[in-house]
């Protein structure tokens, strides 16, 4: 990877909608996606000529292209790369992470994702995290943290 790589979750950064409501679906049958998020990860995105990589569960249930269209979409300016692989043996998103990192050997990456186990990454990768709140999303507050 030669760009600084975005692994990116879409639960709680984008889909901020709370779990006891039924989930908006757009037009072309998928979830809604916050659009002041949209906005502040756009604002993000020109910032460098990063790579996504999509880590959220959803990555199971979607091809590249699927994702890319709905990216597209909703106006989102850099299409997907790639997805972080499954791990069958990791126990949860902090150790997929670790996992991802280590395997392609990426030294340039930020984290935006909601799951609470992030917080037990080492300090050297927890810098890199923004770890935001499942209903409010890549807020105003944690664009600033980037």
């Amino acid at each position: 990877m030669i760009n600084p790589v975005l692994i990116l979750d879409l639960d709680g950064v984008l889909i901020t909608t709370p779990m006891w409501k039924p989930e908006e679906i757009e037009s072309d049958g998928y979830s809604k996606f916050n659009e002041k998020c949209v906005s502040n990860l756009n604002h993000f995105l020109s910032l460098s000529d990063f790579e996504i990589w999509l880590s959220s569960t959803r990555r199971t249930v979607k091809l590249l292209d699927e994702f890319n269209l709905i990216f597209s979409n909703r106006n989102i300016t850099i299409p997907i790369m790639g997805f972080s692989p499954e791990y069958p043996n990791c126990k949860n998103r902090r150790e997929e992470v670790l996992r991802f990192i280590e395997e392609f050997a990426t030294s340039e990456f930020i984290i935006f994702d909601d799951d609470k186990p992030l917080n037990g990454l080492n300090e050297k990768h927890k810098e890199r995290l923004v770890l935001t709140d499942l209903l409010k999303g890549l807020d105003d507050e944690k664009l600033e943290l980037t």
